[in-house]
């Protein structure tokens, strides 16, 4: 016998073989994981729509707010939508939560109202108008369309008391500045002209009475010296001449100039716009500024000897009735030589349209368009603007309006209600509010429409 003995392996007998404790050990694992996955299975199951609200944008304290605030239903009814900035502001308000949504989008259009009226108007339209629109054909995509346009509650009503179905008033509804209260005067005018455009403008502007831009009746304008003030056949100046006139030095006027007197505002805007669009290479030239009510007679004559009376009532304004006599406004031309006086010209390319771009910076507006002569019954001049201050260059520039139109628009912010644009605070004040006392504050302006109101400017920012 060898001196060594064979070590003998019980490792076959034993329970604690590694094989076993691998298996053991694996299977502790596996129901390790499987309970921790029941667990978050339990804990997602229980806050399935919590999760939803943190991944749609809701922040840890708000979901918690909705979760404590709804049931189940109502969580994912507000899941249906995207995150709604003000869900907090609702819930203090309703708890309507079908027209949360609705909530949201309301008050998109109307940030200056508070929430509890918001939620009063919504309430209203959408439980008891919208049915009945509906019915009317009107479908929900359309109504918000007049709510973005501007209609509330009581326009609504109006259709609705009217009976005025949907297709009735779209066709009238395609023009801009229309006014749900005034379709059935629309829907007569249409009877007549067989124009929905003209039919609204006609009734809009109550003073644009034919095709030809005369009217019936005759208004002596009450403040001429406000930037705002309208006019056009219709409203005359009179005898009216600006306290406030300078001339221009020559270098800004061209050589055809006759009339190189601006009022002090509208000079001073001018020179810095000439200036501005030279260091960009554009040379411009003013080729009439404010012109008398005699030198607008004899303009208008000699034009009607020279060209003939259609010609003369297309391109001259009337004597009274010209926005020359008001010192606001310009006629200008390219800086080169032959300059027409009555039709210079100022294409809309080149460097011509670059000027129109910063005319609003300084207060100056494009007065007639050729789109908007269905309104101003003047026809296109693409080389007259008009001061009329700023903002409101701006607000009309970037709307795309005409001041007639401009003047409408302003209605809807009824004075103490204000529209904010631009740095500016711009309410209208009726002229039927004439008791009212307004103490005017140093960074306060008001002008009149010479219409029927004046419109309030008030600065508030250095925008």
């Amino acid at each position: 016998m060898g001196l060594f003995k064979k070590k003998t392996d019980y490792s076959y007998y034993s329970s604690y073989s590694s094989s076993r404790r691998r298996l053991k050990v694996g299977r502790t694992v596996i129901a390790v994981i499987a309970a921790v996955v029941v667990i978050l299975g339990i804990i997602i199951y229980f806050n399935f729509n919590r999760i939803q609200f943190l991944m749609k944008g809701y922040s840890w304290s708000t979901t918690s707010e909705l979760v404590k605030s709804f049931d189940n239903d109502e969580e994912k009814e507000l899941l249906s939508h995207d995150e709604m900035k003000h869900i907090l502001k609702r819930i203090d308000n309703s708890n309507k939560v079908a027209l949360y949504d609705e909530y949201e989008q309301f008050y998109s259009l109307h940030k200056d109202m508070n929430y509890e009226d918001i939620v009063d108007v919504v309430n209203y339209i959408f439980e008891n108008q919208v049915p009945s629109l509906k019915s009317m054909g009107y479908s929900e995509k359309t109504i918000w369309s007049m709510l973005k346009d501007g209609a509330g509650k009581s326009d609504l009503q109006f259709l609705i008391d009217n009976k005025l179905t949907n297709s009735q008033t779209a066709p009238f509804r395609k023009v801009k500045g229309y006014d749900l209260k005034k379709i059935n005067d629309y829907i007569a005018q249409y009877n007549t002209v067989k124009d929905y455009n003209y039919a609204v403008n006609i009734v809009n502007y109550p003073f644009i009475v034919s095709s030809n831009g005369q009217t019936n009746a005759k208004y002596n304008i009450a403040n001429p010296d406000d930037y705002l003030t309208l006019v056009k056949k219709g409203f005359y100046l009179n005898d009216y001449e600006p306290k406030d006139l300078v001339e221009l030095d020559s270098e800004y006027v061209a050589p055809t100039c006759d009339h190189p007197q601006l009022r002090k505002v509208a000079a001073e805007a001018l020179v810095k716009m000439i200036k501005d669009a030279k260091k960009e290479g554009m040379y411009l030239l003013l080729n009439s500024g404010y012109r008398s009510y005699e030198e607008q007679e004899k303009i208008y004559q000699e034009t009607e000897q020279k060209y003939g009376g259609a010609y003369a009532a297309e391109y001259v304004a009337t004597p009274g009735a010209s926005e020359h006599q008001t010192g606001l406004a310009i006629d200008l031309a390219l800086n080169k030589p032959n300059i027409d006086f009555i039709c210079p010209s100022f294409p809309y390319n080149g460097i011509c349209q670059e000027f129109r771009k910063i005319a609003p910076n300084f207060g100056f507006i494009e007065r007639y368009k050729d789109e908007k002569k269905n309104i101003t019954k003047i026809a296109k001049e693409e080389w007259h603007f008009r001061f009329v201050g700023y903002p409101h260059s701006k607000i009309i520039t970037n709307k795309d309006l005409c001041l007639e139109e401009y003047i409408e628009y302003l209605k809807e912010y009824k004075y103490p209600k204000f529209l904010n644009s631009y740095g500016y605070k711009i309410s209208y004040i009726p002229y039927e509010n004439q008791n009212e006392t307004i103490i005017l504050q140093e960074n306060q302006m008001i002008s009149g429409n010479n219409v029927d109101g004046f419109i309030l400017s008030e600065r508030v920012s250095d925008e």
